[in-house]
């Protein structure tokens, strides 16, 4: 990482599945704000988001956040 650890990395814009808030914490995130896909959804967003990180996460064999967070590799 780049920044300080102490600095959080708040993702924002664009979420609107696991697979978005996955590619977040991928790059840094500490955590995610859904806003638009909330105010179409509901709350049930929440929900469905949380199966599709989990679900991402077993395929990858990930069993916390900090298994992947920030570790994007780049070319």
């Amino acid at each position: 990482m780049r920044l300080k650890p102490e600095i959080a990395i708040i993702g924002t814009g664009g979420i609107k599945s696991g697979r978005d808030v996955f590619e977040h914490i991928l790059c840094g995130a500490n955590v995610v704000q859904i806003g638009t896909a909330f105010g179409f959804d509901g709350v049930s967003i929440f929900d469905r988001i949380s199966k599709e990180l989990k679900e991402i996460m077993a395929e990858k064999g990930y069993t916390s956040l900090d298994d992947f967070r920030g570790k994007l590799k780049t070319l």
